[in-house]
């Protein structure tokens, strides 16, 4: 039995857990993480393999990390550095040069007339409307605020929620090579491109800030692992304890109010608050007694996704000469659709999209002088049980190889080692399914994505942001509304 009662307990030590743990210790409250693995950051991780190479695990990169995060913590001065600020983002197809993104306009505006005069013509207009939006929608989805009350930013949400990421692009460009990397980026949590509302996940998208850019991507010194250390030190800066090895079997309650937890070891610890960086899934349906959110919720919430992603990590014996920064492998939005259409009947697809980052390229560390590791993700892919996906690694290997052989000729020769992470790995290892994102998700407060029907109780987990990422800001936000609310 543990000696000490706190008043705040957070379970999960990934990103948000660990914010969440700062701001309560920030806030006054004797607050206790507990991390069910042995070590820290989650999804964060770094993973060797191979003969002197290792890659991200799961988050290769950061593209929404809360700035208030950021400035309020002191992440610079815990040791926060960046070895890449703004990553590029290249387009890579069969028959044709890289398409490259970038912040230069003049060269962005190159690259896309080598393929569409007329989009190259477009472009600078669409991302500007597009900023625009998106920065008005920053109260809301940065903070427990409401939707903005500008009638033509109204008119632009209301036109994006009914709107398929498909004809919102096809309405704006000609050439399919503009359109695929938006289109993947649709598929975040789960969506087809096809689907009503997907058009609001690049807005979000673009509402995001990291180094001071709007709508950046940024890859830390030392890979996303690092950001775990610095957020650690930042909570015990604050004044949070932190247990690692310790698994929460269950959450006590005293009436219709958190009273406690019950580890795996059967220790109790006292406490009137709990933050879950888990799936509210998870919360409400494993940790909690049976029927203590009401049958009707608990049963909602065993939706999944009916769609997911894997993690390939592969070690080149030689630099294959990927664009730098962040690259997107993808045809035509028809062919994402398909795509999803496949992954949701339960077969991994033909023609598989992907998004890679070459830690090495950025910095050294990650592979031997000379040679490459390349981070891999992969979706949309099918929802298939343990058995399902022993049997179905070797082919998805086989099928990314593929993919990467039919844009790098001769990419796939130089492999000298891999690790595939499938879906169902990653949900065994970090104990996170993934979101079904949806309109409502996207444009629902905070508040009703955190708070829980039992008194005490909050879930801040990665289902908790509008789109799946790394930002700490569900766990900033959780922190706050129940500290308001334990404040007599």
């Amino acid at each position: 039995m543990n000696a000490r009662r706190y008043d705040a307990m957070v379970v999960g030590g990934g990103a948000c857990g660990l914010v969440a743990a700062a701001y309560l210790a920030r806030g006054g409250a004797a607050t206790l993480l507990l991390e069910a693995r042995n070590k820290l950051g989650g999804r964060l991780e770094t993973i060797a393999f191979g003969d002197g190479f290792s890659a991200p695990a799961v988050t290769h990169a950061l593209s929404a990390l809360d700035p208030r995060v950021m400035k309020e913590l002191k992440l610079a001065r815990q040791g926060l550095r960046f070895s890449a600020r703004d990553m590029a983002l290249s387009v890579l197809r069969r028959d044709g040069k890289p398409l490259t993104l970038s912040r230069d306009r003049h060269a962005t505006r190159r690259a896309i007339a080598a393929v569409s005069e007329a989009d190259a013509a477009r472009w600078p207009l669409f991302r500007k409307r597009l900023f625009a939006a998106a920065r008005a929608m920053r109260g809301f989805w940065w903070e427990d605020g409401a939707l903005p009350d500008e009638r033509a930013i109204q008119e632009s949400i209301q036109d994006l929620r009914r709107k398929s990421a498909a004809a919102w692009l096809d309405a704006a460009f000609e050439s399919d090579a503009l359109k695929a990397p938006f289109a993947f980026d649709a598929m975040a949590g789960g969506l087809s491109p096809l689907d009503a509302g997907s058009a609001l996940v690049p807005l979000w998208q673009a509402a995001q800030e990291m180094c001071g850019l709007q709508g950046a991507v940024a890859f830390p010194a030392g890979g996303p692992a690092s950001l775990a250390s610095v957020l650690e030190r930042a909570a015990r800066a604050a004044g949070a304890d932190i247990r690692t090895g310790a698994a929460v079997e269950s959450v006590l309650l005293d009436g219709d109010a958190v009273s406690g937890v019950r580890l795996a070891s059967d220790e109790v610890i006292a406490a009137n608050l709990v933050l879950a960086a888990l799936p509210r899934r998870r919360v409400l349906r494993d940790l909690v007694p049976a029927g203590a959110a009401g049958f009707a919720l608990s049963n909602a919430l065993d939706r999944a996704a009916p769609v997911t992603a894997a993690k390939i990590l592969l070690a080149l014996d030689r630099d294959p000469g990927l664009p730098a920064g962040r690259i997107v492998v993808a045809e035509r939005i028809e062919s994402l659709a398909a795509a999803h259409a496949a992954a949701r009947a339960g077969k991994i697809p033909d023609e598989l999209a992907l998004e890679i980052v070459s830690p090495s390229s950025i910095e050294s560390g990650f592979a031997p002088a000379g040679q490459c590791a390349l981070s891999i993700a992969v979706r949309p892919l099918p929802r298939l049980d343990a058995a399902g996906w022993n049997a179905a690694r070797g082919d998805l290997l086989k099928r990314v190889l593929a993919a990467l052989g039919a844009c790098v000729p001769n990419a796939a020769r130089h492999v000298v080692a891999s690790e595939v992470l499938t879906p169902f790995d990653i949900e065994a290892r970090y104990g996170a399914r993934d979101m079904q994102a949806d309109i409502a998700h996207m444009l629902s407060p905070w508040r009703a994505r955190v708070a829980t029907p039992i008194r005490g109780l909050y879930a801040c987990g990665g289902d908790a942001e509008a789109v799946p990422c790394t930002s700490g800001r569900a766990g900033r936000i959780a922190a706050a509304i129940a500290l308001a609310e334990r404040a007599p």
